[in-house]
């Protein structure tokens, strides 16, 4: 899958004033799609709550 945004300058976003993050908050795609690799590495990064 392909795409193309008028915002991109390289890997860059002229819109959000910092580097591409597609599906971020601020980002044209969000809200739009999914992006689930992303997800999923997200949720791995976050610390694991204790019970």
């Amino acid at each position: 899958m392909s795409w193309e945004c008028k915002y991109l300058r390289e890997t860059f976003c002229d819109k959000r004033k910092k580097e591409c993050c597609p599906g971020d908050a601020g980002c044209v795609l969000y809200g739009k799609y999914t992006f689930p690799l992303r997800e999923a590495a997200e949720k791995e990064a976050s610390p694991k709550k204790n019970k």
